[in-house]
């Protein structure tokens, strides 16, 4: 069901008019060093993210796709945030001196796997709802249009697992 879902909206992303109401598109690489957080035990899987946007008067809206590196495990089983996929909205603020400071709000879908001994649990499952971050970019002077970007997300929370995401990695603005 992720997957088609997530091949959806990313055909959707890719077919919107962007010169309708998109006066900059940009896209960005990250490192991911995420946070899997379950009954305060954690697992610190790696992943990598893919970020293809457009904003306009310092609104953005950005498609976000992160692919696993590595798995972590908490007491022997093996915890991977095997992809996300995310719609967000970027409000902006104005560059002062090179920095810029992002919020993003949107929604996310988590597809998590777990794996271990035989007599614990063993599956996949999806985690989809609420997302929301914060990042601050600053434009390299040697690079044009190429910012490097450090950013905190919240990609899924309820009352027994929590998937956070540190990021930092760099933006071309076309």
């Amino acid at each position: 069901m992720l997957k088609i879902t997530s091949s959806v909206l990313l055909s959707l992303a890719m077919f919107m008019p962007l010169s309708s109401y998109a006066d900059s598109p940009y896209i960005g690489v990250d490192y991911v060093l995420g946070d899997i957080d379950i009954s305060s035990e954690n697992a610190e899987p790696t992943m990598t993210a893919l970020r293809a946007g457009v904003s306009n008067n310092q609104i953005a809206f950005e498609a976000q796709y992160l692919l696993s590196n590595n798995s972590d495990n908490i007491y022997r089983m093996e915890f991977d945030l095997k992809q996300s996929v995310g719609l967000f909205t970027v409000l902006q603020s104005e560059s002062m001196n090179g920095f810029r400071f992002d919020v993003s709000l949107g929604y996310a879908m988590n597809e998590l796997n777990v794996s271990g001994p035989e007599n614990t649990y063993n599956g996949k499952d999806e985690y989809n709802g609420f997302a929301w971050g914060v990042a601050i970019q600053q434009e390299l002077p040697f690079l044009q249009n190429t910012h490097v970007r450090l950013g905190y997300q919240s990609l899924y929370k309820d009352s027994d697992l929590e998937i956070t995401a540190i990021s930092l990695g760099l933006t071309y603005q076309f």
